[in-house]
């Protein structure tokens, strides 16, 4: 029988206390209690083992995530990996007149994992209190207490819907991403989303072009790639830092995926190399590596100065663009000079020149294929969300917009050509055009615009504008509004791209849920 609210209100729960767990590597932590708790996992990824009487329930959490403990259960966490976990544990009292299903849940509950995004934010609060009987701060963390059960109660009783799994989807990857040293269990990964584990599986691979294992494989081998260019680290010692304790393993999979071994590798990557325009740094990065100096535009008004650092610094080989040939034959004087007029040939080709020069093009050939591989499944989501529908392409910064048009390579050679987003009729005959308002931008007559914001960018000012171009499209059935944030300049190369790419995904696979 469902419950009055008059009935609910007699259960009260009060704060008791809160403790943290710093679980090390290969260990274990055993968590016994008469009362209820909530247990924040910060970092990571814990086994968790819930024993009550008679019963035991076991499964994982990840990273932000809750879960109750229910009272008079032993609860073990077991860290896996090799990396050190945090674990806050939250006590509190509840008393148990009136029969409210939270009761129920505290006193035998399954393994529930849930996120409250707020909840990091109030750690702080709980693990440094000046103590529960100063008024204020009681009843701040009360307030944080039964945040916490609420949105336990929720997720708790909420179906299951298909944006649940696609949030899921994100946090598998963004967990993939962060912790790929550490022991990844996929099948754990499947079953703790709620979901069937076929049904996470077929979103994963629908939201990521690729399965759970080769998204982590990508993710261990690209990073293997940054380790072995640094001439101090081992083989076997990257193999294990991505993941791969069995190194013979690691170097096996390596040459299958880049078509050469890692000792190879090492030997094309471990050169001192100077780059001379901020635009090649993204075809290093997707090569593995990090030049030995590098410079932003404009560094020719101080040549005199570079000149001084690059003799100094004495690299193996110059990278650099178009310049005039008295400083051409400045810098042949400290070392051999490749010089590549990148803005009269494609990336993808500047790329495979790159790779060439340094022994490389197996190397940038995976990535490549993984590249396309990835534009082909953004296209369907492109295709399923915004279909034929026109859509401007706007990067904003400081309250300045640049609007792109058909004729703005960098931006046409990926998502109008190869993500197939269709150009609006005005944009087909610019380049670019710079405006200082939404209003100069909404009367170009489009409803759809995707804004390029630096990752910076606080979320209140992109809900602003989005408010503010739903306003001024208020006369539009259909007006969508998305951000792709990016953590650096909109350079012409491989390395942006991805990560454009890979946002742009995660925005539309929202839209679709």
């Amino acid at each position: 029988m469902n419950q009055t609210p008059e009935q609910n209100r007699r259960t009260a729960l009060t704060y008791v206390g809160t403790e943290e767990y710093k679980i090390t590597g290969n260990s274990m932590a055993t968590i016994e209690q008469s009362s209820p708790a909530f247990a924040f996992i910060m970092n990571h990824q814990v086994k968790v083992v819930l024993q009550g009487d008679g019963y035991t329930v076991s499964g994982s959490a990840y990273s932000d995530e809750l879960f109750l403990i229910p009272a008079n259960h032993a609860c073990t966490l077991r860290n896996l990996s090799e990396l050190s976990i945090d674990v806050v544990i939250i006590y509190f009292a509840l008393e148990e007149e009136g029969a409210a299903s939270f009761v129920k849940m505290a006193e035998r509950a399954h393994l529930h994992t849930f996120r409250l995004p707020q909840a990091k934010g109030w750690l702080p609060d709980f693990l440094y209190d000046t103590g529960v009987d100063e008024e204020a701060v009681f009843f701040q963390l009360q307030s944080h207490l039964y945040a916490i059960v609420s949105g336990y109660v929720l997720s708790v009783n909420k179906p299951r819907e298909a944006s649940d799994l696609i949030e899921y989807v994100k946090h598998s990857k963004q967990f993939m991403r962060t912790q790929y040293m550490g022991t990844i269990d996929i099948e754990d990964l499947a079953r703790s989303s709620g979901f069937s584990p076929s049904r996470f599986y077929q979103a994963f691979r629908r939201h990521t072009g690729l399965t759970p294992l080769k998204y982590i494989t990508k993710i261990r081998l690209d990073a293997s790639l940054r380790l072995l260019a640094n001439a101090s680290t081992t083989v076997v010692e990257a193999a294990h830092a991505v993941g791969y304790p069995d190194e013979y393993y690691f170097s096996r999979l390596f040459k299958k995926q880049m078509g050469m071994t890692p000792t190879e590798y090492v030997s094309c990557a471990n050169k001192q190399i100077a780059s001379l325009s901020p635009v090649f740094l993204g075809d290093f990065a997707v090569l593995g590596l990090a030049p030995q100096l590098s410079f932003e535009r404009g560094w020719q008004e101080n040549k005199e100065i570079v000149l001084r650092q690059l003799m100094a610094a004495r690299p193996e080989m110059i990278v650099v663009g178009p310049v005039d040939s008295e400083l051409h034959a400045a810098l042949l004087d400290i070392a051999p000079v490749t010089m590549l007029h990148w803005k009269g040939y494609s990336w993808k080709s500047r790329l495979l020149d790159i790779s060439a020069l340094l022994g490389l093009t197996t190397v940038a050939e995976r990535w490549m294929f993984n590249y396309d591989q990835k534009v082909e499944n953004a296209r369907t989501h492109v295709k399923s969300v915004l279909g034929s529908e026109p859509t401007l392409l706007v990067q904003y910064k400081r309250n300045r917009f640049r609007i792109y048009g058909v004729q703005m390579n960098k931006i046409n050679d990926v998502f109008y050509k190869e993500l197939q987003i269709n150009p609006p009729l005005p944009v087909q005959s610019f380049a670019y055009k710079e405006a200082t308002s939404l209003q100069e931008i909404a009367a170009l007559g489009c409803e759809n615009i995707i804004l390029f914001v630096h990752a910076s960018t606080p979320q209140s000012e992109c809900d602003e504008l989005e408010y503010r171009w739903r306003r001024l499209m208020q006369d539009h059935p259909v007006k969508r509004c998305m951000f792709i944030r990016h953590p650096d300049s909109l350079h012409y190369s491989g390395a942006v791209y991805e990560s454009l790419i890979d946002e742009m995904v995660d925005q539309l696979a929202s839209c679709e849920g």
